[in-house]
């Protein structure tokens, strides 16, 4: 089941994606390359996110799906 929650980045690295935390568990979130070069995402940058249990590897447990800057005025949550 999906999930919108905020997260602080982490870790960003041009080519590979970004990490997260969630900033309500403390529990880690992947964001997909697409996302994070989309959104150009750097560390301590903080975003919501749509997430769902990642099934491609047991660490971290949460993949983001979609996501956007917190205090984006576009209240939609790109891919």
């Amino acid at each position: 089941m999906a999930s919108k929650v905020n997260c602080l980045i982490t870790n960003s690295e041009e080519g590979r994606g970004a990490f997260a935390v969630r900033t309500d568990t403390d529990e880690g979130v992947y964001i997909p390359q697409s996302i994070a070069e989309r959104l150009e995402l750097e560390e301590f940058d903080e975003v919501t996110a749509i997430i769902v249990k990642n099934q491609q590897r047991p660490d971290p447990p949460w993949m983001a799906i979609k996501a956007k800057r917190v205090g984006q005025e576009d209240d939609s949550l790109g891919a």
